[in-house]
């Protein structure tokens, strides 16, 4: 498998995969802009750390996240990671994140935190990588109506 950077070159190849994915398996509701918007406000934020990987020239997901520093610790906040239909559970995942995470672990990080959709699936994807449901954390939320 190949990496490289999520650059303005390659966003809107990635923008129309995402879009194809999430409406497909997962009945969203994305538009090319709002996707583009989305994954663009990631990858520009300072201190982004954006990849996507390729295998034999096609591309198989990409990663967007960005490094954050602590009083004690540098970190990388994984925003999203996503592999597309036809290369999940054929080890694309596990790959792009032993390589993420080496790539981080060369910058300094010392810890790596994510939101996850709390399901079997994607628990046992991240457990079996070594991370943990965090105790001490909290997701909180307020949805405003109309």
């Amino acid at each position: 498998m190949e990496y490289c950077k999520l650059t303005e070159e390659n966003l809107s190849l990635v923008v129309q995969h995402y879009v194809d994915y999430y409406n497909g398996k997962e009945d969203g509701c994305w538009t090319y802009e709002k996707a583009h918007k989305r994954i663009h406000q990631v990858m520009t934020i300072e201190d982004a750390e954006c990849m996507v990987q390729y295998e034999d020239g096609t591309i198989t997901g990409f990663v967007m996240g960005y490094y954050k520093q602590f009083d004690d610790l540098k970190a990388y906040f994984l925003e999203e990671i996503v592999i597309f239909t036809e290369y999940q559970n054929k080890g694309y995942g596990t790959a792009f994140l032993e390589e993420l995470e080496k790539r981080v672990r060369e910058n300094g990080v010392e810890h790596i935190e994510l939101i996850s959709v709390n399901d079997e699936h994607h628990m046992y994807f991240y457990k079996k990588l070594g991370y943990y449901a965090a105790r001490n954390l909290a997701m909180m939320g307020k949805h405003f109506e109309g």
